[in-house]
């Protein structure tokens, strides 16, 4: 039996990938969250998934999960967000450093029987994309991370380096950028997925960046950790997540082809998009042929669709926008 521990298995991406490895040939899923919560994993799933409570700073805690699970991998996507880091640093110090340290020691004691660990890494590991004189950022061009978040992240990365060296289990980093469509609901780049949001209920809203933005479509994320973790790979590796860099100007009238009576601008104040954008997917496609990238109008559309019927059925209300 195939079993895969998913750190943060109950959030937006989480969640996503939980589905996509129960699609896909994992027999078995355990997750590892603070508290027990199905309500964004589908019904048809709930007897595939073990849900263990715990705190991802406690290396006991996250000691017991693994080896409880004894899993074939291990996917660490639990994580303190941007801007949250900027306000509270220790907080997030202690559950992106500590936490994924605790993984990456839980995951040297779970023994011969793990074969994969993919951390969930970040653009953010970039600097601003001036830096970068090609048609595209690949994942070997030299780290500069805006702020905190991505300092952490560079630091997951090299965890994932020394784990490997010293175990010999093969690790992937894999860096994201924008995350867009339904589930998304926390953090700085959530803005995209307000403003679908908004426009199916036909409420007003104004992004709040402007500039080029890396948009990624939830499915693919889950899709993209869960690959990560089932296709043969050997080694370590840091890979981009696949996505479309596209102006957000472009992504605001995406909506408005859709639903031309949305109410949806750029604020006349709107600060430039600070991350990187155009990250290049050669390496990944090489490595993880099998992992899909949806175009952008079409991941808009399927989001929208998804937001009125949620909307039709009162489970979408402007409180959701707040």
């Amino acid at each position: 039996m195939e079993t895969v521990f998913v750190s943060g298995p109950t959030g937006c991406i989480g969640s996503a990938t939980v589905s996509y490895l129960l699609d896909h040939g994992v027999d078995r899923v355990v997750g590892f969250c603070r508290r027990r919560d199905m309500s964004r994993i589908d019904e048809r799933y709930h007897d595939r998934i073990e849900l263990i409570e715990g705190d991802i700073t406690s290396r006991d805690d996250v000691v017991a999960a693994v080896g409880r699970a004894s899993p074939s991998s291990v996917i660490h996507l639990a994580a303190f967000q941007t801007p949250d880091c900027q306000s509270n640093p220790l907080l997030g110090l202690d559950v992106n450093v500590a936490g994924t340290i605790n993984i990456f020691r839980a995951a040297q004691a779970a023994g011969g029987q793990l074969q994969r660990v993919v951390f969930a890494s970040s653009a953010a590991v970039y600097g601003p994309r001036s830096l970068y004189s090609g048609a595209t950022v690949d994942s070997a061009d030299p780290y500069l991370p805006p702020n905190l978040y991505g300092y952490w992240k560079v630091a997951g990365e090299g965890m994932g380096q020394a784990f490997h060296r010293e175990t010999g289990v093969s690790t992937v980093s894999l860096r994201l950028a924008t995350t867009y469509g339904p589930g998304r609901d926390r953090g700085l780049t959530s803005a995209p997925t307000t403003a679908l949001k908004a426009a199916a209920l036909g409420a007003p809203f104004q992004m709040p960046y402007q500039g080029r933005e890396h948009y990624h479509f939830v499915e693919d994320v889950g899709a993209g950790f869960a690959q990560a973790a089932i296709e043969p790979f050997a080694g370590y590796g840091a890979f981009n997540l696949r996505g479309r860099t596209v102006q957000v100007a472009d992504f605001v009238a995406l909506i408005r082809e859709h639903l031309p009576e949305a109410n949806i601008g750029i604020a006349d104040d709107a600060d430039t998009m600070p991350f990187v954008c155009d990250l290049g997917d050669t390496e990944t496609v090489a490595a993880f042929p099998q992992m899909p990238r949806t175009d952008l109008p079409t991941g808009v559309a399927k989001s929208l669709q998804r937001f009125q019927e949620m909307r039709d059925r009162g489970e979408l209300t402007t409180n959701d926008l707040d």
